[in-house]
């Protein structure tokens, strides 16, 4: 039985690939499938699109970009009565959430596993309105995924924000936060870094929540506080490798909800998309979603 399929897709300016999708989705059609396929435009699109194909009881969201292009289609369907089950070909910039399931950027495979493949329930977090499934940052390497452009995301790829993380260690900057959890306290002080992980990886490929299980119904949260900046050098290969749990510099627990409140302005980011304030809430959303994985 022939299933309907919203194809969204972030084109990142590459014909080539426009045209692999096309090919794609006649060999969907052929199938017997109903297939829509949509372009995004502009930030909010894929939240759009995603919403309408919930509203209209289709049975899959296929979201084809990067971590940005998921979590706009998670925003969509989170809250909507009928939820699509969701698949993602990993074709961005950065793509740390699929890499989670080890998901190909090949096409074909991964609309086969879209189709095909076993449907996977995971945790939606949230922090204040805004859903995600994977890792929420603030701190160091923020500004990073905020600053990169377009274009230079484009040419590098992942490696973008390694570039321009390293102008940040340039200007090392600390801010002053607490740190709420459900079980009490966790920091009041200058931090440089923190993350609250539903899944391990951020930033294309550092596993900071390296504890954290998808499905696990717990937020794993991450806090370095200011430490001097030979010692935060000497710190970033552990946190990129994921082996900074015992490390003296570094805060982590598993908890069910955080709140941060900051003294100025601080940009975080969700799934690489960014947002700023002063107070942020991080809770689970009572409802997961439905990921096919291979």
């Amino acid at each position: 039985m022939g299933l309907d399929i919203t194809i969204i897709m972030h084109p990142r300016g590459e014909p080539a690939r426009i045209e692999e999708l096309r090919d794609a989705v006649e060999r969907l059609r052929r199938q017997g499938h109903c297939v829509t396929p949509r372009l995004t435009f502009e930030r909010g699109d894929a939240t759009v699109f995603a919403r309408a194909a919930a509203r209209a009881r289709h049975d899959l969201i296929v979201a084809a970009g990067g971590d940005g292009t998921v979590n706009e289609v998670v925003n969509g369907i989170a809250r909507t009565r009928w939820q699509p089950r969701l698949a993602i070909l990993p074709i961005g910039t950065a793509n740390d959430f699929a890499a989670s399931f080890g998901l190909p950027t090949d096409l074909a495979e991964g609309l086969r596993i879209a189709v095909h493949g076993r449907p996977l329930a995971v945790d939606v977090a949230r922090v204040n309105r805004r859903f995600f499934v994977n890792v929420s940052t603030g701190g160091f390497g923020t500004r990073s995924a905020v600053q990169a452009s377009p274009e230079v995301k484009r040419r590098l790829g992942s490696l973008a924000y390694l570039v321009t993380g390293l102008w940040e260690l340039v200007d090392l900057q600390r801010a002053r936060a607490r740190f709420d959890t459900a079980e009490g306290m966790l920091y009041d002080g200058d931090f440089l870094i923190f993350a609250v992980g539903n899944a391990r990886r951020t930033g294309g490929g550092s596993e900071l929540t390296p504890r954290a299980e998808v499905g696990d119904g717990k937020l794993d949260v991450l806090v370095v506080p200011a430490i001097p900046r030979m010692e935060f050098l000497a710190l970033l290969p552990e946190l990129r490798a994921g082996s900074h749990i015992d490390s003296p510099h570094v805060l982590y627990r598993q908890t069910a909800t955080l709140t941060v409140t900051a003294d100025d302005d601080l940009p975080v980011n969700v799934d690489g998309e960014p947002i700023s304030g002063r107070c942020f809430r991080y809770a689970l959303h009572p409802r997961p979603i439905s990921v096919m994985t291979p």
